[in-house]
């Protein structure tokens, strides 16, 4: 399995000797190749994938790994489509959107079942409205995917919007700046510093939306389909044990191949990942989607003016995979 991050520099991660017991028949034969784009440089948000790298679950698949850090100039989708990878995080949004512009992108399964997307704010701002007024750091895709529907629900202005550089410089210098966020990323760098914050998760607001989906094109699924079926099962075991045993394979080859991140943050994100509860309840499969809930983002994104009325979400989400994924939270 290899890890590529851009200008982080191409890594190599092996399996460890331990892991030769696990291969079984699959072994005997070549491992297919299998490339893969995450959405950021190397973080706990992906820890389930190095995970099982490093421990050997994609090998015992019969599969031969490749995986490469997306970041702010990476363009995923668009990497995808062009066939340069199998599977890119993404969103079951984003394939609704896509298909609906003729782009045949399809979401199969979910590392989270919650958006952990949201807007952190100074500790004087008590509800969503009271940033009426204030300056918002919004990336484009952010500002095109859930902003209008923001804007006419409480009352905001575009002129408002600034672009947000991934950097929490303005938020720290100025009180009366918000910034888009991650739960488990730009709340820890504010926190470090000791300013106090509000957290607002968006899909308080606008749809309960999956997290960190995994999609692929219909090219890939009509020849590949056995292939991501044995990825997924793997990923999601690989993410089965970083949260019941040590972490560690994964936190080491996550700090390999991005030295900025740091073991207290990845620990920290793990933490809230447990306190969100964004895998589901103990005991739940870890991984699957459900056409209920991919049908309110559907409803959303066209009462939101982001897809048209009679817009088909159901080529954009496959859940014939949900069997493969195996895996189960454990109870922790």
């Amino acid at each position: 399995m290899t890890m590529a991050g851009g200008w982080i520099g191409r890594r190599d991660m092996m399996a460890g000797i331990g892991a030769a017991g696990l291969l079984g028949g699959r072994a005997r034969a070549a491992a297919q190749p299998f490339r893969f784009l995450t959405n950021w440089y190397a973080q706990a948000e992906h820890a389930g994938f190095y995970q099982a790298a490093a421990k050997g679950f994609y090998a015992a698949e019969g599969l031969d790994v490749t995986m490469e850090a997306g970041g702010p100039q990476v363009n995923g989708a668009q990497l995808l489509l062009a066939g340069h990878y199998d599977m890119i995080i993404g969103g079951a949004d984003e394939a609704m959107t896509a298909r609906s512009r003729g782009m045949p992108m399809t979401a199969v399964a979910t590392t989270f079942q919650k958006s952990l997307g949201g807007l952190l704010t100074h500790a004087d701002i008590g509800r969503l409205e009271d940033l009426r007024g204030h300056t918002i750091l919004l990336s484009t895709e952010v500002r095109a995917a859930v902003w209008p529907y923001l804007r006419r629900r409480f009352g905001f202005d575009d002129g408002q919007v600034r672009p947000y550089a991934y950097d929490i410089r303005p938020f720290v210098l100025d009180p009366g700046v918000a910034i888009q966020a991650f739960a488990t990323s730009e709340p820890y760098a504010v926190q470090q510093k000791g300013i106090p914050y509000k957290f607002f998760m968006l899909a308080d607001y606008t749809v309960e939306n999956y997290g960190n989906a995994l999609v692929t094109t219909e090219a890939v699924l009509g020849t590949r389909r056995d292939a991501i079926a044995r990825f997924l099962r793997a990923s999601m075991r690989g993410w089965a044990d970083w949260l019941a045993h040590d972490p560690s394979p994964a936190n080491n080859a996550i700090r390999k191949a991005n030295p900025m991140m740091s073991e207290a943050q990845i620990l920290w994100s793990r933490g809230i990942f447990l306190s969100l509860g964004v895998f589901g309840a103990a005991g739940t499969p870890i991984g699957p989607m459900a056409p209920a809930r991919c049908r309110a983002v559907r409803d959303f994104l066209v009462a939101a003016g982001l897809l048209p009325p009679d817009a088909d979400w159901t080529r954009a989400c496959d859940f014939s995979f949900n069997p493969a994924m195996d895996a189960r939270l454990p109870a922790i």
